[in-house]
């Protein structure tokens, strides 16, 4: 009998919550992908945030991780969703937030879980809960409203086949770049798939009420089969009619202009349905390149140390350019009238600009660097020193 009080309280609790908290609704952007073979190693999108209230999301990219290569000794497995984007917080802060969902399999009967592990900023684990189970990075990054930003999503694997994913923006206002974080899935030779779709979301009901509006341009996929990048110009707009247990509620304005999509929610209509009905789903084609416009990465210097036992190399790329994701340093020697090379070094890791390579040294030496850029350009600078 207590049992049957309790549920029916809860019940009512649950009914009053749907009723009373409404939440603006969320706007949903879905890209055709249909010319792409649904393989990605990158993804693109500019946006800027027009209104920007507190405790709003921009997702400006939701996707998957491949499981192919980790199904094969673990063919039960799911999971493996991840996504990223622009939130504004309490008290107008403003953050970036980068998020994998744990992957699930079954071992002998028993449930594990397999996570990504976040390898830049170097820190504790984040985890997060409540909506499935991950590991996330929130950073403070103080995005300015009503300037155009560029999103960029890469995925690279390492010498021993782990995949990694990072996360850039830059301010298209001033052009500085921010390498925001990057995780090891620790997936073997995967990569990107999914709808790789974007959204709007109040997360909090207190804060309902309030517009909140965005614009997104220029989105492109790095094909993986294809190994190019692909428009995507044409977009499904959609709003949602619930979300989370709540009476989602409000305008939802969304279009599209000669070269940008909208969408705007938060403020109560009188007759919910009423407006619903005049403000169906939409599709529409904007025009943009047929390719990203990325500058090329540059070389701001390539410095080389020499004694007669090591060898240290600093670099340092510069930040108003498109950044890298992988560096290959080759040493060459000088012998016989020719430089031969001596050794080769690769880092995976977007944020190096050092590398010590000891031996004994002595005579000329030339050493070339080549930065692997997230647009899917590379770039060679050399130097050259004498001991």
């Amino acid at each position: 009998m207590i049992s049957n009080k309790l549920f029916a309280i809860s019940i009512f609790l649950f009914s009053l919550v749907y009723v009373t908290c409404p939440m603006a609704k969320n706007i949903y952007s879905n890209p055709d992908l249909s010319k792409t073979s649904k393989k990605f190693e990158g993804f693109t999108i500019d946006f800027r945030g027009i209104d920007t209230p507190d405790q709003t999301y921009w997702a400006l990219c939701n996707w998957n991780m491949d499981l192919t290569d980790f199904r094969r000794t673990h063919p039960n497995a799911e999971g493996g969703g991840a996504y990223g984007g622009l939130q504004t917080k309490l008290n107008g802060e403003k953050v970036s937030i980068l998020s994998f969902w744990e992957v699930l399999y079954k071992e002998g009967g028993v449930e594990k879980s397999h996570r990504a592990t976040r390898m830049y900023p170097v820190g504790d684990e984040s985890s997060f809960g409540g909506e499935g189970e991950g590991t996330n990075f929130i950073y403070k990054y103080d995005w300015p409203t009503n300037v155009w930003h560029r999103y960029v999503l890469r995925s690279w694997l390492d010498s021993n086949g782990d995949t990694f994913v990072g996360q850039w923006i830059q301010n298209l206002s001033n052009n500085e770049w921010t390498l925001f974080a990057y995780f090891n899935t620790k997936l073997k030779n995967s990569y990107i798939i999914g709808e790789l779709s974007q959204f709007q979301e109040n997360f909090d009901a207190d804060y309902f009420g309030e517009e909140r509006s965005f614009h997104i341009k220029n989105m492109y996929a790095f094909d993986k089969s294809y190994q190019k990048w692909i428009s995507l110009a044409t977009s499904t707009l959609s709003y949602d009619p619930s979300s989370w247990g709540y009476n989602t509620a409000g305008t939802h304005d969304i279009g599209y202009t000669s070269n940008y999509f909208y969408g705007s929610s938060g403020i109560p209509v009188d007759n919910q349905k009423a407006y619903d009905d005049r403000n169906p789903p939409k599709v529409g084609t904007i025009s943009q390149p047929a390719t990203p416009n990325f500058s090329k990465p540059q070389f701001d210097f390539l410095n080389i140390g020499l004694n007669s036992n090591y060898m240290t190399i600093f670099w340092r790329m510069n930040s108003k350019t498109t950044p890298c994701y992988k560096y290959e340093i080759k040493i060459y020697n000088y012998k016989n009238n020719a430089y031969k090379l001596l050794h080769t070094y690769i880092s995976y890791k977007p944020e190096d600009n050092k590398y010590v390579y000891s031996s004994y040294f002595g005579g000329k030496y030339q050493v070339s660097a080549t930065c692997y850029s997230i647009s899917n350009d590379l770039v060679t600078t050399t130097a050259y020193k004498e001991l």
